[in-house]
């Protein structure tokens, strides 16, 4: 920890002292203030415009190099105390091109957009984004410069109007205060901004009213100022959004009887600012039932858990307050709670975000160097984080982060430090440091026995455990604990992103008895180095086809905490962008990977696995040929482990996504992905999956959507070399669906309609079953004051 304090003070100094040679000439927009009334329709109409400031957006900062607009765009800026008001007047030569799709909440990337970014501490840490196509479809999120994230998860409650005209079209906005954060004791208040549109046509042009600078990755500290907002306040900033699901579920095993059970569920979510600082969220007896579907994935020959999105609004909101560089909140383990409670805020330079929430079923990540399980303990638990960050200059950051969770027999800490220096606009240097104590059930390796007796998962009573049979496995050996353990992490990088070049050097390490079980952490017992290296080039003529390519090498090698080698990977890539949105992509692969353990009652790596050299090709494109359709295939081919077999085989892999949008109002999006593996001359196993999601968007605020899933895995049962062919299903098929009917006047005032099913068998297509049926209906409202 001394060597670490010590770090963070040279960086201090070094970073304070190049601070002071900065200096850059600030863009600054007066906001002015109005008594008049604004009706946000589109139109643009009203009186209090005629106050407003004029800004021109008239720069291309992406693909070409800070270059004129070939089109005008003007953006109009004015508040009257409550709310920020902008308007966007977007010529267009030809407005029969442009592109505009009705859509849901933040699906509009693509479309012809206009928008704004507010960093509203001026910070240069954190921005606000708001975004609308033409017809009035709302894009919004978070920009975190710290992290790099780019989130379009967080909904603001705002308006937007968009009309489509014979010159263009022009988007009004209105963004209420209540819903920002801001230090409302400063007078006048300056905030970062950047007024943008996106011109999608033969190259999709980002237009802003500033220059971005290519060697300048931070594009937060670029921003312009606008002054203004004086005695602007928030209010009480009070949403209540009472919620209540109806619902039928119906469930059988094989063939037997349904078993029925109806659902009356009342739920309360509660907002409140405050201050202007500070927002409190809480919630009771919360539906956190997801009315998206999950993005499927195949998870065949896969050894680690998968990781899935977190879509519920209770914990998306300010959710970039929690986030470092390690993913140590991962809220989707919290399944069932009860109630939940989160206080995030911000004071000068200080930002803090705390967080509990119970819940009825506790699944833990048990982790590993060579694969992952989810473990499911009895009973309640108590989740909490808490997240503090001090920005010392805006290049200079300092946090710290703790995790708990905490059920009966059972409690896993978290605690570490972390900083964020950057030296100039090229060079970032980046650490964080973990420690954790655990103490798991006695009984948890049980889960993960393949016996009832206990002596048969004693590492010491086991004889001739290896691939053929063994009752025990990786996760037996790491949760069969006794008492409490601790254990260590450390993260930490310096990279070089310029113009032209990029490097990276990186360390990482996770020892065996690191556990962060609130978070999505699943490998421990090794660690990792890193070398890394890029050079951009830039084709900024009028005209031209291409824009930038990119070639990128890495070489890193990861050991175990005994020094053993687990992998050691060298990776060069190539990268083209062109017109028409279009990317090139291929890459090469060399990796030397171990495959399973041979004596699976050991964890050693020397002398047990088999070391399998690899190569694998990789090529990827997308394209946007004309508006409404986009295309992307992207296929893999080389050598992989079959790690139910322990040897080296050939896998092929294809993976294809069409969306089409005929019309203003109808999506239809197909993703297939094939994959095999072969190994010895034949065939291993095939798994397909079609996931089909058909969308019609009556207006923006309604829709009614479709969705099919379909996984169909085929297995060739006379090549598994360890497994009882009678234990192998040749066939496995599983489809699901889902029928959504959607009414949002906001994110919190909704009504759906839902009914989905889901069906399997490990026969042929025609013998799919239901097992599974639901049918529910939400309705919420948010009362705001």
């Amino acid at each position: 920890m001394r060597a670490l304090l010590a770090v963070v003070c040279l960086m201090l100094t070094l970073s304070s002292a190049q601070a002071a040679t900065q200096s850059s000439s600030e863009q600054i927009i007066t906001i002015p203030k109005t008594e008049l009334a604004i009706t946000v329709d589109g139109k643009l109409d009203d009186a209090a415009w005629q106050q407003a400031s004029v800004v021109e957006i008239d720069i291309v900062t992406r693909p070409f190099d800070n270059t004129p607009s070939p089109v005008t765009t003007r953006a109009l800026l004015i508040e009257n105390g409550s709310s920020l008001y902008i308007g966007f007047i977007a010529d267009d030569p030809d407005p029969k091109q442009i592109r505009a799709f009705l859509k849901d909440r933040d699906k509009s990337w693509g479309d012809d957009i206009v928008g704004v970014k507010l960093d509203t501490y001026n910070n240069q840490n954190l921005a606000y984004r708001f975004f609308s196509n033409p017809l009035g479809v709302q894009i919004d999120g978070i920009e975190n410069e710290l992290t790099g994230n780019e989130s379009d998860a967080w909904d603001g409650i705002w308006d937007s109007k968009g009309q489509i005209n014979e010159h263009g079209y022009v988007v009004e906005m209105e963004l209420p205060f209540r819903m920002l954060n801001f230090a409302e004791s400063q007078q006048p208040q300056d905030w970062g901004i950047e007024l943008v549109r996106r011109y999608p046509r033969e190259q999709n042009l980002r237009i802003s009213h500033i220059r971005l600078e290519r060697g300048n990755k931070c594009e937060l500290c670029q921003l312009a100022t606008a002054r203004g907002f004086s005695n602007v306040k928030q209010g009480q900033n009070l949403t209540i959004a009472p919620a209540l699901v109806v619902a039928r579920d119906e469930t059988r095993d094989d063939d037997g009887p349904w078993q029925s059970d109806n659902e009356f569920e009342p739920s309360l979510d509660v907002r409140w600012g405050i201050t202007p600082d500070i927002l409190f969220n809480a919630t009771l007896n919360p539906d956190f039932s997801t009315v998206e579907t999950d993005q499927a994935q195949l998870s065949i020959n896969n050894t680690f858990a998968l990781f899935v999105k977190e879509k519920r609004p209770f914990f998306l909101d300010n959710a970039d307050y929690f986030s470092t560089d390690y993913n140590l909140v991962y809220t989707r383990n919290i399944y069932a709670p009860n109630y939940g409670g989160k206080l995030t805020g911000r004071h000068n330079n200080h930002s803090l975000g705390v967080f509990i929430a119970d819940d009825e079923t506790t699944n833990i990540l048990i982790p590993g160097n060579r694969g992952s399980s989810v473990a499911e303990l009895e009973g309640e638990s108590t989740n909490a984080a808490l997240r503090y960050n001090y920005d010392y200059t805006q290049d200079i950051t300092v946090g710290w982060i703790s995790t708990v969770r905490d059920a009966d027999d059972y409690r896993n800490q978290v605690h570490g430090v972390d900083t964020r220096v950057r030296f100039n606009d090229t060079d970032v240097f980046q650490l964080q440091k973990l420690y954790s104590r655990t103490e798991y059930p006695d009984d948890l390796y049980q889960q993960f026995c393949d016996t009832d007796d206990d002596a048969d998962c004693q590492p010491q009573h086991v004889e001739d455990c290896d691939l053929t049979g063994c009752d025990i496995n990786e996760q037996v050996l790491r949760t069969n604990k006794e008492g409490t353990f601790s254990g260590h992490a450390l993260k930490t990088d310096f990279s070089h992103d310029g113009k032209y070049w990029f490097y990276k050097l990186g360390y990482e390490e996770q020892n065996s008895g690191f556990r962060g079980d609130l978070g999505f952490i699943g490998k421990v017992d090794y660690n990792r180095k890193q070398i890394a290296g890029a050079r951009y080039w830039y084709n900024d003529e009028d005209g031209a086809w291409w824009q930038k390519f990119r070639l990128y090498s890495d070489w890193d090698i990861t050991h175990n905490d005994n020094d053993e080698l687990i992998e050691k990977e060298f990776d060069i890539s190539a990268r083209l962008d062109a017109n028409y949105e279009s990317e090139l992509f291929f890459a090469y692969t060399r990796r030397d990977l171990v495959g399973p353990r041979i004596d699976q009652s050991k964890l050693d790596i020397d002398g047990n696995t088999t070391l399998f050299s690899m190569d694998v090709f990789q090529l990827f494109g997308e394209v946007k040929p004309f508006s409404g359709l986009y295309l992307n295939t992207k296929l893999e081919y080389g050598d992989a482990i079959d790690f139910a077999s322990n040897r080296l085989g050939t896998k092929r892999l294809l993976r294809t996504v069409i969306d089409w949008s005929p019309n203003q109002h109808l999506q239809l999006k197909l993703r297939q992905t094939y994959r095999d593996l072969d190994a010895d001359g034949a065939n291993v196993f095939i798994a397909r999956l079609t996931d089909f999601r058909v969308t019609y968007q009556f207006n923006v605020q309604s829709f009614v959507r479709g969705s099919l899933i379909y996984k169909n895995n085929a297995r060739n049962k006379n090549n598994y070399l360890y497994d009882d062919p009678e234990d192998i299903d040749a066939h496995s098929r599983n489809f699901s669906f889902e029928l959504l009917y959607a009414y949002k006047i906001n994110p919190q005032t909704v009504f759906y309609a839902g009914y989905s099913e889901y069906q399997d068998t490990t026969e042929d297509f025609s013998d799919l079953e239901a097992n599974d049926r639901r049918a529910f209906v939400k309705v919420s409202y948010a009362w705001i004051r």
